[in-house]
């Protein structure tokens, strides 16, 4: 069987992204993600692909400094994406989003370097996950109720792709409402996304990504109008994102990591 024979279809990823697959399905499809670094690759775009970029973009498209921007491209040996005017398909907005995307890298790597209010780089996985849930609203996750059966089998994928011990219970909060846990892709490593629906303040998630850097303690920031709370404990970065006021994101922070350091 070739590589290209082994690759899932669009359509099958984006229902694994959209946790409409069941179980067996999606096994298969964490099994690939694992074993081919394509599946994994093509999992990430789609999943940035997949959001519906045309309206918060289309500022962007209309303001870009596209003269300056395709001449940093020609310079980094990059071929220049054509300017999209007038009205614009999804094919080629998600091509100027791609095409924005890497001037953004180019620009942060050669030219301007951004940094935090502590000098340091924030980590761009951060704002991927914020641009993602954006997009749920109350209604999306409303109708997502799994059976401890599923939960169980979701997190166990979970634990096993991303090398953790998470249990169900240290998972568990009276006051959220647990929807979903799934494993993404980010930079070719697997993120995990653990979903809630917090009755007062709507979509709520947990995430997790592998890191090799080292522990750092609780912070927050503020992302797509939602209050991010982020840690690391040496081999893992981690984030608490929600619409909740940053004091309840606080302590719902503090009360996962006493859970998960115990």
């Amino acid at each position: 069987m070739t590589r290209e024979d082994n690759m899932p279809s669009d359509e099958l990823l984006t229902a694994f992204i959209d946790g409409e697959l069941d179980s067996e399905e999606r096994d298969r499809i964490e099994s690939l993600l694992e074993q081919d670094s394509g599946v994994a690759d093509r999992l990430e775009f789609l999943m940035r692909a997949n959001l519906d970029y045309r309206h918060s973009f289309a500022p962007l498209l209309g303001e870009a400094p596209v003269g300056r921007l395709q001449s940093m491209l020609a310079a980094a040996g990059t071929k220049p994406t054509p300017v999209i005017t007038g009205g614009v398909g999804r094919r080629g907005l998600l091509g100027a989003v791609a095409a924005s995307v890497l001037v953004g890298i180019l620009v942060g790597r050669v030219g301007f370097d951004w940094f935090d209010e502590d000098g340091e780089r924030p980590d761009e996985w951060r704002g991927l996950v914020a641009q993602y849930m954006s997009l749920y609203d109350v209604q999306t996750l409303s109708g997502v109720l799994p059976t401890a059966a599923e939960q169980a089998a979701e997190l166990s994928a979970v634990n096993r792709r991303l090398d953790m011990r998470m249990t169900s219970e240290q998972l568990d909060f009276d006051d959220l409402d647990y929807k979903r846990a799934q494993v993404l892709a980010y930079d070719g490593k697997p993120l995990a996304q653990i979903l809630y629906l917090d009755p007062d303040s709507g979509p709520l998630a947990f995430c997790i990504v592998r890191s090799d850097g080292k522990p750092a303690p609780m912070r927050t920031e503020q992302r797509n109008g939602m209050t991010v709370v982020h840690w690391a404990d040496g081999s893992h970065a981690l984030m608490l994102i929600g619409h909740a006021p940053e004091t309840r994101m606080l302590d719902l922070a503090e009360a996962l990591i006493d859970r998960l350091s115990a």
